[in-house]
């Protein structure tokens, strides 16, 4: 998703990167895509890349990059032992993932080419079992949140009102990230191998729905955290206290714990909806 933040003498620029991690193989075509317009990767920011800094080298041939997923599985991870010692260019890596700067041989480069398709089969998703998770997810949420609005309490009405609002927010980010999943597989980008699936590249339009994603995202971050501190500031019930400090622990819990077993996936958004609401009732 290309989403330019600093653009300096047309020298360089900055992108933020919100591909998920079943679409390592766009990423990469992505970063390939770059190469070929001038702009070489020079660098990464964030856990999970979230910055990519790409350098403006239009006088060069186009490169060619490897993206790996460290700790994924023991033959890629000799291979990015392999890479190491034949002295190929690191771009850039951290904890999780190795950016290299492919100069192999033919033969080396098909070799590598097997181990990125089986890299991307194991960051697939399974598609029967996420259907069922996001079908189970969608509808509890939907029945709950119908259920909160027929059971609003008076005494509470401003607080409630605002929670159901929050709610409304993250069901609605999570469409739009959804629905641009869901066009780039009609749109034949995603590669299904085994009932799994990943995705290959991105059309326009699921970047603009994601671009779109990533600033509700941030919206309801900020938003939520500043009524927050008006709230407890002003507040004099304490059970309102209570229960904004309870969403903020589920929103923190559920947003950690399934980011380190997913890393980066927007599904934590109604993941979170659906605990913050049902649990409300509690």
């Amino acid at each position: 998703m290309k989403m330019n933040i600093k653009k300096k003498n047309h020298k360089n620029k900055i992108v933020y990167n919100n591909y998920q991690f079943y679409e390592n193989a766009a990423l990469t075509g992505f970063i390939k895509k770059q190469a070929t317009e001038g702009y070489s990767l020079c660098g990464t920011m964030g856990k999970f890349f979230n910055i990519l800094k790409f350098c403006y080298t239009k006088d060069k041939v186009p490169k060619s990059y490897a993206i790996f997923h460290k700790h994924l599985d023991k033959e890629i991870d000799e291979k990015i032992e392999n890479m190491k010692t034949r002295n190929d260019e690191i771009i850039s890596q951290n904890n999780l993932y190795i950016v290299f700067e492919n100069t192999s041989s033919e033969v080396s480069k098909m070799k590598l080419e097997t181990i990125e398709k089986k890299q991307n089969v194991l960051l697939s998703v399974p598609i029967k079992k996420s259907i069922a998770f996001v079908s189970m997810l969608f509808v509890v949420s939907v029945i709950s949140l119908v259920l909160k609005i027929l059971l609003i309490e008076d005494g509470n009405l401003h607080f409630n009102l605002l929670s159901l609002g929050l709610y409304l927010a993250l069901i609605i980010t999570f469409l739009f990230y959804f629905i641009g999943d869901i066009h780039d597989i009609i749109a034949g980008k995603g590669i299904s191998i085994d009932g799994k699936m990943y995705f290959s590249s991105r059309t326009k339009f699921k970047d603009i729905l994601f671009h779109i994603g990533d600033i509700l995202k941030f919206g309801i971050l900020l938003g939520s955290i500043c009524i927050s501190i008006m709230l407890l500031l002003n507040v004099k019930d304490e059970v309102i206290a209570i229960n904004i400090l309870r969403m903020w622990l589920i929103y923190c819990v559920i947003g950690y714990t399934y980011r380190i077993r997913f890393q980066r996936s927007y599904i934590s958004l109604l993941l979170i909806e659906t605990f913050l609401i049902t649990l409300s009732f509690f």
